[in-house]
């Protein structure tokens, strides 16, 4: 009887196993929260180059750490990221800086598990994207 019981059940969790809801798929590394830092795409991935450092938490929020394009925006720059099958959109919001600092996109790659993960920059106004990656950033100070 144990065994026609455990049998039912594996053939019932491999059917319903397809069946999830996209949420319950692995996380993007994005997803996976840290900290981020965003250099211009062939850039040398060093924490001196990177044009922004994105500190994310798991619940798709997160802040701009720091930022050698903007200045001082680590108090007030807020970001806001979402997967919906398929890239990952990441917005930055510098609307309670005071220093004039744009509002900007990027749109990564998700779900690759790589590294970098590519992204094109969108920042209001300009005409084309920029293609940018973001790197994990560890060690001291992660």
């Amino acid at each position: 009887m144990r065994r026609r019981c455990a049998y039912v059940l594996l053939v019932a969790s491999t059917l319903f196993v397809p069946a999830l809801p996209a949420g319950a798929e692995p996380r993007a590394p994005l997803a996976a929260g840290g900290c981020w830092m965003v250099l211009p795409k062939g850039e040398k991935p060093e924490r001196g180059n990177a044009a922004e450092v994105l500190c994310l938490r798991r619940d798709g929020y997160g802040r701009v750490r720091e930022s050698s394009f903007y200045g001082d925006v680590a108090g007030c720059g807020r970001v806001t990221y979402r997967t919906s099958n398929g890239p990952t959109l990441v917005e930055i919001d510098f609307s309670a800086c005071t220093n004039g600092a744009p509002n900007h996109s990027l749109l990564c790659a998700s779900g690759s598990g790589r590294n970098p993960v590519p992204c094109l920059q969108r920042v209001p106004g300009d005409d084309e994207p920029v293609e940018m990656e973001l790197y994990p950033l560890e060690g001291p100070g992660s």
